[in-house]
């Protein structure tokens, strides 16, 4: 018995799609007829429900089906079918296994086959498939590996003798190969057969073997050893069974005088035996070396089904032919070499071409010459037109993919030493850090290609006009072709990093100092993942905050109910980079005594108003001296263990920041429909009220729902604004926080900062946030919408039923149900006439309901400043960052003047969900936009609620993280003022 996957494991254990439900399978074929026994699976932790595996053949038809019994929590399940399953030889079938909700992936896990005994998976850049339940599943992204595997036993046949290693080796002449030619014999269960006698011969070359013949182990191994002939060229040796068959290896001896040596050494093709319908063609690889010497030999690797002579050459650059020979004595497929009757003298650093023709057949592996391939003095020319081919007997000069073709030369250096030649290149040139921060820098020694010269070891030294400590020294000599130091600046201040070696042209980088901000100094504190709630609580404990945000130096009423009287603690969080853990412990409190708060209730019938009126269980004392940012206050009941967070911002009203950012909690409490430990009650939403039946008002006195159940992560902060917050932080940007309650009670804050910032969800406005958003851009201040459906619901606010202000939001929606104070609807409707691209350029006109989806963001005008620096073209594609809900240019007589396209997206939405008021606009198209205000305010806009996972994709299902993204957020945030001061090495900071 074997299966397909052994020690493979998922790079995402427990990845999920939103909780959509499919059937996942993989494609694989059996090199020998026999029986599948059982199905197997990779279970997600989170992944629950009834598991059914099946069986398919390739057009369809379900041949075997089993249900799955007994599962453990997580990893690999087997379950045996009813009655093995007969499979033919060399044929395609599917495996699959439902997945309800959660599942193991790893992209491109299948791109390439996978091979173990007479199991092997399809690599037909179609594998790892899924679809509908129950059904066959055909689509297929990235080529991902969902984990599905079958139990095989092949039928009784004849044995079979393989070959383990020592395959295409390379060595000098007269001398023994540094690895062992080893077979293995196994019967037709692929089971080691020991004690046979296994014959080794020598069939090209005049080497000798260590042994003619040799008795199988235990293992089913044996081996002879090769020592290579006295005269260049190719060796080869033939091991053999009686009754089984023949195995043959090849190796090349190489010229004993100035260590002669080969560029290909360990490389194979991908595809060894290609057909372009039978066409012939002379196939070619561009070449240099770093010292002059002589090409004593030409080689190429052979197709099994070619035929015919074959012609090798040797080419300047411009064409002229300078060698050739015909090869004889030609062995089978593999590597075949021909010395040339006088060597070719060559110069250093020049390039040259070799080439040999084909007749029908010949090897391949496409992108093998996009980088470099260096042994010794040889090097491959990553000009980005290698693997070159034209017509038999012609100079070849076009190339497909930068193929590979297995073109290759025997070279001796002449023994002088290498010139250093090249230029010395310094990265980064220019960056921004805060003071005592460490920078990076790497010299390097490169070709006029770009390409790093491994070969070259010069001196660097380091040196800076600004005070600071190289590590480990300010002298270094390159290894590979490259220098490496860190530089950590005592002072702040503009200066220069300069690199110095001999014989090369000093280079030198900017370097900014400038002071360490709040959240730098904040960020290089000890982190922990403690902060991610783990046991999530239902009723056990609940609780919400008397405010969304709170000054530093202030206190913060926190109001807890458990479903049993009970201890619980508070552990306070603020959240950020703090080098990948995501948050820091600010403080832990407890344990206090709590308990059954009294049940809310709905205060106002008529609006569906529901309100808990609960006591303080604690009052937080915010420290002066705590960071401003977003926090958790994270609730444990001891007894169970079970958890619940309380979010709020801590802001630093005295702040004057570059960048403000709101975290919107409007739209979390728009979508909370708490009732009495569950979410049952009523929101502004029908979908998720009671009894279908939205509410018109909503209170921030109750717990979110969305903290209840970690459901519904449309309207959850730490799905849209924590990857930005996270990213933003790790970059060393200078941040402060406010909620848009913060804007609704006091505008004028705003003007203290240069970039006003809303990210993600941000659906819900009172007039005052957007007059007092649209009068900062008139005084200057610039805007960053890292967001979509921004704005589109009007709201108001009212006192609690206890007298406190703004703790009641009150948003109607239908124009009929009459709000009998303001038009609580849409701002874009004719009761309020105040579009949202009037402010952002753009407006929500549709959405496709799943979370982790996405479509591709579309570049267009790709000489906007905004894409500098990403190497982005026109029609490239940022993947998988528009959506879920997303908008575009509506041309209603509101759009700002000077109005500049970003991106043009083509979007699927939900027939469903397409906005009103978008007549002459396509839902299809998502647009990301900028402008300039006459009052020189830069605006922003993604046009897309999920761009920022383009930033930062912690716990994001599908990770989408993308360095041109995140330079085209550097760019962005440059343009309007605010640069960051510990930016990644890749980035370029305008």
């Amino acid at each position: 018995m074997s299966t397909l996957l052994t020690t493979q494991s998922p790079t995402y254990p427990d990845a999920s799609d939103g909780g959509i439900l499919y059937e996942l399978g993989l494609k694989f074929q059996a090199t020998r007829s026999g029986q599948i026994s059982a199905i197997r699976y990779w279970k997600a932790s989170s992944d629950g429900g009834t598991h059914i595996g099946r069986i398919w053949s390739a057009s369809g038809s379900l041949l075997a089906s089993v249900t799955f019994t007994g599962e453990t929590g997580s990893g690999w399940q087997q379950q045996a079918l009813d009655l093995p399953l007969p499979v033919q030889a060399n044929t395609t079938y599917v495996v699959s296994v439902n997945a309800n909700g959660y599942f193991p992936i790893t992209h491109s896990g299948l791109a390439s086959q996978i091979t173990n005994g007479n199991l092997r998976s399809v690599a037909d850049n179609n594998n790892g498939v899924f679809g509908s339940l129950g059904t066959l599943p055909t689509s297929s992204y990235s080529n991902s590996n969902y984990f599905r595997d079958v139990d095989f036993a092949a039928d009784s046949g004849t044995s079979t003798l393989s070959k383990v290693s020592g395959d295409n080796q390379n060595g000098t002449v007269g001398t023994a190969l540094s690895e062992p030619l080893v077979v293995r014999l196994t019967d037709s269960s692929d089971n080691p057969q020991a004690g046979v006698t296994i014959s080794f011969a020598i069939t090209a070359g005049d080497g000798s073997i260590s042994n003619t013949s040799a008795t199988t182990d235990a293992n089913g191994q044996t081996s002879t050893v090769l020592t290579l002939g006295a005269t260049a060229g190719v060796n080869g040796v033939s091991a053999s069974a009686v009754g089984v068959g023949t195995v043959n290896f090849t190796a090349s001896s190489n010229p004993a005088v100035g260590e002669g040596i080969t560029l290909f050494t360990s490389q194979s093709p991908s595809n060894p035996n290609v057909s372009d319908g039978g066409a012939s063609y002379e196939l070619g690889m561009k070449f240099r070396t770093t010292r002059a010497g002589q090409i004593t030999a030409i080689r190429h690797y052979r197709s099994s089904g070619e035929t015919g002579t074959h012609t090798g050459r040797i080419w300047s650059a411009t064409g002229s032919l300078l060698a050739s020979v015909t090869f004889t004595g030609e062995v089978g497929s593999g590597w075949q070499q021909e010395a040339l009757s006088t060597a070719l003298s060559i110069l250093a650093n020049t390039t040259y071409v070799v080439s040999v023709n084909i007749n029908s057949r010949f090897p391949s592996t496409e992108n093998g010459l996009a980088n470099q391939i260096i042994n010794g003095d040889l090097r491959s020319v990553a000009d980005n037109n290698n693997g070159v081919y034209g017509s038999p007997g012609s100079f070849p000069t076009s190339s497909y993919n930068k193929s590979n073709y297995f073109r290759d030369i025997l070279f001796v250096g002449d023994g002088s030493p290498p010139p250093e030649t090249g230029e010395l290149r310094l990265s980064p040139i220019s960056t921004t850090v805060a003071i005592n921060t460490p920078v990076t820098y790497n010299a390097t020694v490169e070709d006029e290609f770009g390409n790093v010269d491994i070969s070259a070891t010069p001196t660097v030294t380091f040196s800076s006009s600004l005070s600071g400590s190289f590590s480990p020294s300010a002298t270094v000599t390159a290894n590979a072709g490259r220098a490496t130091v860190t530089f950590t600046p005592a002072v702040e201040g503009t200066g220069t990093v300069a690199a110095a070696a001999t014989s090369f042209t000093t280079v030198t980088a900017q370097l900014v100092v400038a002071p360490s901000n709040a959240i730098t100094t904040e960020n290089s504190k000890p982190g922990t993942e403690a902060w991610k709630i783990t046991n999530q609580a239902g009723t056990e404990i609940v609780g919400y905050a008397g405010a969304t945000s709170v000054n530093r130096g202030g206190s913060l009423p926190i109001k807890v109910s458990m479903a049993q009287p009970g201890q619980f603690t508070i552990n306070v969080y603020r959240l950020g980079s703090y080098g990948g853990t995501g948050g820091r412990l600010i403080e832990s409190l407890g344990p206090f005594n709590g308990i059954t708060q009294p049940d809310c209730t709905v205060t106002d019938p008529a609006t569906r108003l529901i309100e808990c009126d609960w006591e303080t269980s604690h009052t937080l004392a915010i420290g002066s001296g705590w960071t401003t940012g977003f926090y958790i206050a994270k609730l444990t009941e001891l007894a169970t263990e079970r958890q619940s967070p309380v979010w709020f911002v801590v802001r630093d009203d005295a702040s004057t920041s570059e960048v403000l950012f709101q975290s919107s909690f409007t739209n979390h409490l728009a979508y909370s429909n708490y009732l009495n430990g569950v979410s049952n009650g009523h929101s502004l939403y029908g979908f998720n009220s009671l009894n279908g039946q939205a509410a018109h008002k909503v209170s921030f006195d109750r717990p979110f729902s969305q903290a209840v159940n970690q459901g519904g992560e449309f309207n959850n902060p730490l799905r849209w604004e924590y990857n930005m917050i996270r990213w933003m932080e790790s970059q060393g940007y200078d941040i402060s926080y406010i909620t848009n309650m913060d804007v609704h009670s006091d505008p004028t804050r705003l003007l203290q900062h240069k970039v006003f910032l809303s990210v993600g969800h941000d659906e819900y406005w009172s007039m005052e946030m957007r007059d007092g958003v649209e009068q900062a851009r008139d005084a200057g201040i610039n805007l960053g919408f890292f967001s979509s459906n921004s704005a589109y619901w009007r709201v108001r606010f009212e006192d609690s039923s206890t007298g406190e202000p703004n703790r009641v939001m009150v948003c109607y929606k239908d124009p009929l149900a009459e709000d009998p104070v303001a038009p609580t609807y849409l701002f874009r409707g004719p009761e309020n006439n105040r579009p949202e691209n009037a402010l952002f350029g753009v407006m929500y006109v549709a959405d496709e309901d799943i979370v982790y989806g996405g479509y591709d963001f579309v570049v267009t005008n790709s000489t906007d400043p905004y894409y500098a620096n990403t190497g982005l073209q026109n029609g490239d594609k940022l993947p998988r960052l528009v959506g879920f809900e997303w908008d575009a240019i509506i041309n209603n007589g509101f759009s700002p003047s000077g109005l500049v396209k970003l991106a043009e997206s083509p979007c699927d939405p939900n027939p469903d969900n397409i906005a009103p008021y978008i007549s002459g606009a396509s839902p299809t198209i998502a647009h990301a936009v900028r402008y300039t205000a006459s009052s020189g305010a830069k605006v922003f806009a993604t046009g897309s609620m999920q761009w920022m996972w383009g930033l930062d994709s912690s716990g994001v299902g599908n990770p989408r993280v993308d360095a041109r993204a995140q330079q085209m957020a550097v760019n962005v945030l440059a343009d309007m003022g605010a640069r960051p001061l510990t930016p990644s090495p890749t980035l370029i900071i305008p």
